[in-house]
């Protein structure tokens, strides 16, 4: 008897551990990834790159990007880290109404490096590297395109095909407060929650009502400006951090555009004119 109350103690402390450790690689799923930024020091110099209508003011950890002559009028804007990318392997639970996705992070790159920036007439290119976690690196591209007066095209490129995650991180304002994402009245606050964005035809696409599944990469916010990501991989959008909006693409590459305007009505119809996709930067060999 004494054997068999034995055993059963060992089996709940082992199932204890098998419950605890589910839970922290769980809580590591939901967790963001941020980028550690490392820059040589003549990046501590203030500095400002224009292209095309549009100025990046380097502020020797971070920038801002907005028209020139409207510094007021920031469009997208970056403090410390913005760019790291990943290894990972994804399947959808379909036994949920909802379609969710389970996503195995089996590599991270979250150093990185900025080393130059490039213009190219109404183009900006920002280029660095990314040190993963197994000592490997990466190249990639970052590039700004001056889009008129839409505002600007956004657009990533990695160098490393075995890479098939990107984490993308930028500025909130203060107080700024985010709508849209094909909510049907797009009046409440998106702010706090974690919101995906299926490919087009999966199963949570198709599920789109439920919480926390968007049926839109598209939102604008009360600083009246709007971001739309064109990529047709699943994608995550986190708000739930006051300070920066988190976006994880699942593949190695992403375009986008940041749009300018003077009303969320001016902003929703800049969206709407958008009839195809810009072409991607590619990676200088």
């Amino acid at each position: 008897m004494a054997v068999w109350r034995g055993l059963g103690f060992l089996v709940l402390v082992l199932l204890g551990v098998a419950i605890a450790t589910l839970r922290g690689v769980e809580h590591w799923r939901k967790q963001p990834v941020v980028a550690q930024l490392r820059l040589p020091p003549a990046f501590a110099v203030t500095r400002d790159f224009d292209f095309g209508r549009y100025r990046l003011a380097w502020r020797g950890q971070g920038f801002r990007v907005h028209p020139q002559g409207r510094p007021e009028k920031v469009l997208w804007a970056a403090e410390g880290g913005f760019l790291a990318a990943g290894r990972g392997r994804a399947e959808v639970e379909r036994r949920q109404r909802s379609g969710a996705l389970r996503d195995s992070r089996e590599l991270l790159c979250q150093e990185q490096s900025l080393e130059s920036f490039e213009r190219l007439g109404g183009r900006l290119l920002l280029k660095g590297h990314l040190r993963c976690a197994d000592g490997s690196l990466s190249g990639y591209v970052l590039a700004l395109e001056d889009d008129g007066e839409r505002g600007v095209v956004l657009s990533v490129s990695l160098e490393s095909p075995r890479l098939n995650r990107l984490y993308l991180a930028w500025r909130r304002e203060p107080d700024e407060r985010i709508f849209g994402f094909g909510e049907v009245s797009g009046v409440h606050d998106m702010s706090g929650r974690l919101l995906a964005v299926p490919p087009p035809g999966s199963l949570g696409a198709e599920q789109g009502g439920l919480s926390g599944v968007a049926s839109q990469a598209f939102y604008v916010t009360s600083r009246v400006r709007a971001f739309r990501s064109q990529s047709g991989a699943y994608q995550l959008f986190d708000l739930r951090d006051p300070r920066r909006v988190g976006l994880e693409v699942h593949e190695g590459r992403l375009l986008a555009n940041i749009y300018l305007g003077d009303s969320v009505e001016e902003l929703r119809a800049r969206q709407a004119s958008v009839v195809g996709a810009m072409p991607m930067v590619p990676l200088a060999k």
